[in-house]
């Protein structure tokens, strides 16, 4: 078989300049993923990975591909132009179709419940009653971190049963018995396992917790707190400083304390 090396050339070219296109594009839409919708550990617990390789495949694969296959400089200025410019046309929508779907499945609270974290999705809250300005009562959030209260007398506990009931809902999705974290902090460092406690116990994970410290050294080892997190997709570590901030966390599977 003989190639035409000049229009390979060409061709490897123009390849070229879209896949860095392209990478730019996965790059900004990877730095939404990863600093607001899935903060580690959730981009692996809760389906940061599976979104991310759809989002592959149209940026890097088809669209790149497409080029490589229509593009021969010696086709007429315009019709090369319109070629190319359905071929940007199809992959934007593509893109932005697939960050669309990502957005719409992303983690909005991660609530602390009966001594471990749940990774919640905007899903679960589509069906309920949000007051106005209940989200920002909560603080900042990317996404929330919060405590979820117990019911405050049994009227509201037969309303919890009930409506979680109907709705499919458990306890850590409902919206309303949120709390911003700081309020029970106390009971739920209480609740998380320290470093120590975590080599005499469970020696993998705080061989893993150790060698997370490593990397962080601006959070002290012994006053971190180290918690089971629930994702649709998995499990993982959520790691809390002395402060009782979210400073990322790590794979591992690790029982209530």
């Amino acid at each position: 078989m003989t190639w035409n090396k000049p229009l390979l050339a060409a061709k490897l070219k123009a390849i070229t300049a879209h896949l860095a296109i392209s990478i730019v594009l996965v790059g900004i839409a990877l730095a939404l993923m990863l600093l607001q919708w899935f903060p580690p550990p959730l981009f692996t617990t809760d389906g940061g990975g599976v979104g991310l390789k759809l989002l592959l495949l149209v940026d890097l694969v088809l669209g790149p591909l497409l080029t490589f296959v229509v593009f021969n400089p010696a086709k007429a200025r315009r019709l090369m132009a319109l070629d190319l410019g359905v071929i940007a046309v199809l992959q934007l929508l593509g893109y932005s179709y697939g960050l669309w779907n990502i957005h719409s499945v992303r983690v909005k609270a991660v609530a602390f419940h009966q001594g471990v974290f749940h990774a919640v999705t905007a899903p679960d809250f589509k069906q309920q009653t949000i007051a106005p300005g209940s989200w920002e009562a909560l603080g900042d959030g990317a996404p929330h971190l919060v405590n979820v209260r117990e019911p405050a007398d049994g009227d509201e506990a037969a309303g919890v049963m009930a409506f979680g009931f109907t709705a499919g809902l458990e306890p850590y999705q409902l919206q309303f018995l949120y709390q911003p974290l700081d309020a029970a902090l106390p009971q739920v460092r209480t609740q998380g396992w320290s470093l120590g406690a975590l080599q005499a116990a469970h020696p993998e994970v705080a061989a893993a917790a150790s060698a997370w410290l490593g990397k962080h050294s601006d959070v002290a080892a012994d006053a971190a707190r180290f918690y089971r997190i629930e994702g649709y997709y998995g499990r993982a570590v959520l790691v809390l400083d002395g402060e009782g901030r979210w400073r990322g966390g790590f794979r591992g599977e690790l029982p209530k304390l």
